[in-house]
């Protein structure tokens, strides 16, 4: 099961179709790795960048190519 972005739920569990990565154990998304900084949750869209996103412990949010920029900026690693 390939995973798209309108399938979303509280964690995913298909494989991503931008990077063809299944999910980590946790339910983030597999290319995104780990993030370092204040993130609850995040997004990378899929293979479209308009939908993604990052989430922070304080209620902000960013979208799009911001999430993607922010994104490449936090990862810490590719490794789970």
């Amino acid at each position: 099961m390939n995973y798209m972005p309108e399938d979303a739920g509280s964690g995913q569990f298909g494989i991503c179709n931008k990077c063809n990565k299944p999910p980590t154990k946790e339910g983030h998304d597999g290319c995104l790795g780990v993030l370092q900084g204040n993130v609850r949750n995040a997004c990378c869209g899929h293979g479209k960048n308009s939908q993604a996103y990052i989430q922070y412990f304080d209620g902000t949010r960013i979208a799009g190519e911001e999430a993607i920029r922010e994104q490449k900026r936090l990862k810490l690693t590719d490794e789970r």
